[in-house]
């Protein structure tokens, strides 16, 4: 019963999360003026968006099937493929599952090891960050005059600057280390030790892997793509097509960072932070909201249908 409670909670509290950020969001809208002008939207446009979607995944399951080669394994590229599109069609149904999901189906098309390909999953997300802080100091770079202009909007909240909120940090850390000081021998040390022997060995065969070149290739070329992805769209709008580079990349690494929020597949946050980053550039809050839901809609669905399409081809393929 404790057991149905948390998967029910894991899959509630994202949702109502989500579904709360969108009604605040929405609920000074015209639903009808809404639907005309995401009427006036060009489809054409945010089709040919939707290539750097699939594209993106694509590159993810090629840089996933280097790090399984570097530990000694052959997985087949297209169930990697198709594992990965998957995967972002189960995180809309339940929130960080997909991730589970795919390194299960994994572990059972290929007979990989679950340990091996956690770490895998492991250095696959560590290295996501990178490209996001790059991105991300790049983009303030570039629109340091227009930040200083509306700083009001980016006030850092109180909370961020109190002290104490840094020493709590610094004590739970200090707790943790003491625990894992003194504390060898409590079950959960002794769970995860074999596990952290063999993840601290294979991180050493990982970073001196050869193809250095090509996996910051590929991890830079995930991101791309979804930049690519979100920036194609600006021009399906009379209202962003003239926003140029700086701008979308700014609103881009917003969304991506609200993505840290759980919720099925970024409903809410996502929105929200697009919203707030386009009224930043002076797009009127009814365009805003116009371009969040067109993109986040047309997107969204287009990452569920491939996924669907993932996680079908798999369920017919015969094991390795």
């Amino acid at each position: 019963m404790t057991k149905l409670v948390k998967k029910t909670l894991k899959i509630l509290i994202p949702l109502v999360l989500g579904i709360t950020i969108v009604y605040f969001l929405y609920r000074d809208v015209d639903i009808a003026q809404l639907w005309n002008d995401i009427k006036k939207a060009n489809w054409t446009i945010l089709s040919i968006s939707l290539i750097f979607s699939l594209l993106a995944s694509v590159i993810r399951a090629l840089r996933w099937g280097q790090l399984f080669r570097t530990l000694g394994y052959q997985p087949r590229r297209s169930n990697l493929i198709f594992a990965v599109m998957g995967n972002y069609a189960v995180n809309f149904a339940i929130p960080r599952a997909g991730d589970v999901w795919r390194c299960a189906v994994i572990h059972r098309k290929e007979k990989i090891p679950v340990s091996k390909i956690i770490e895998t999953w492991m250095v696959d997300r560590i290295m996501d960050v990178l490209p996001v802080i790059l991105f991300g100091a790049i983009a303030i770079g570039l629109n340091w005059v227009v930040l200083r202009q509306n700083s009001e909007l980016f006030q850092i909240p109180a909370w961020l600057q109190s002290p104490y909120l840094y020493l709590g940090i610094a004590i739970l850390l200090l707790i943790v280390g003491l625990v894992l000081i003194f504390w060898k021998n409590n079950p959960l040390i002794q769970f995860l030790r074999p596990f952290w022997k063999y993840l601290k060995k294979d991180m050493r065969i990982i970073l001196k892997m050869d193809g250095k070149t090509k996996f910051f290739v590929y991890t830079f070329g995930i991101w791309i793509s979804f930049f690519l992805c979100f920036f194609v769209a600006f021009f399906a709008f009379d209202f962003t097509a003239g926003l140029g580079f700086s701008a979308a990349l700014f609103i881009f690494v917003l969304g991506s960072v609200s993505m840290l929020i759980p919720s099925n597949g970024g409903l809410g946050p996502w929105q929200a932070a697009v919203v707030f980053g386009l009224c930043a550039f002076l797009v009127n809050r009814e365009s805003a909201i116009v371009f969040a839901t067109v993109v986040f809609a047309f997107q969204s669905l287009w990452q569920v249908l491939c996924g669907l399409f993932g996680i079908f081809s798999l369920a017919i393929r015969k094991n390795a």
